[in-house]
């Protein structure tokens, strides 16, 4: 797991929408914040353990994300926000903290490249598993959650495993 720690993180403690939060538009009630190194990673993930309430969860970006490509990302965003001409600038300019954080978690900004299988039934593991292991591709890291396990794997061709839920830039689950 230590490994997911290292370079350029984003970190949330969220309430899902299937669990009663509003995660979208303006009513965001999730925290987020940015790690850069295993230290900051822990303290980052004890603080929000410390005030996790029930039925909240706590993730961490599969993918190291490139601080470099967000920021050219941001200044992209940042120039056709000056220049819309609906007058969506000045919300852009209000909620400029999201708008940074949206662009670091854009799958253009990643700064290396893992899958996220999500497997929610033990019928489907046992599936997913051989035909992983038939297609001899490389599982970096696996592991529980609530109601299956996540399966982290070097990129390949995803029409192979049609019967996973693969995410190309997803979420690890640390805590629920």
């Amino acid at each position: 797991m230590n490994n997911f720690k290292q370079g350029i993180r984003m970190i949330m403690l969220i309430l899902r929408g299937k669990d009663g939060g509003k995660n979208d538009g303006g009513d965001r009630v999730s925290k987020r914040k940015i790690s850069r190194n295993e230290d900051e990673f822990n303290e980052i993930l004890s603080e929000f353990e410390s005030i996790k309430k029930p039925l909240e969860r706590i993730y961490s970006c599969v993918n190291e994300r490139d601080m470099s490509k967000a920021i050219r990302e941001f200044k992209r965003r940042q120039l056709d926000a000056d220049y819309d001409p609906t007058g969506m600038r000045d919300f852009f300019y209000i909620d400029i903290s999201n708008r940074f954080l949206s662009c670091l978690m854009s799958p253009n900004c990643r700064a290396e490249t893992k899958f996220l299988i999500d497997i929610d039934s033990v019928e489907n593991e046992e599936i997913v598993k051989r035909k992983i292991s038939e297609l001899k591709i490389k599982i970096i890291f696996e592991y529980k959650t609530k109601d299956g396990i996540h399966i982290i794997t070097e990129p390949f061709n995803p029409s192979l495993v049609p019967e996973a839920d693969i995410k190309k830039d997803g979420l690890m689950l640390l805590r629920y």
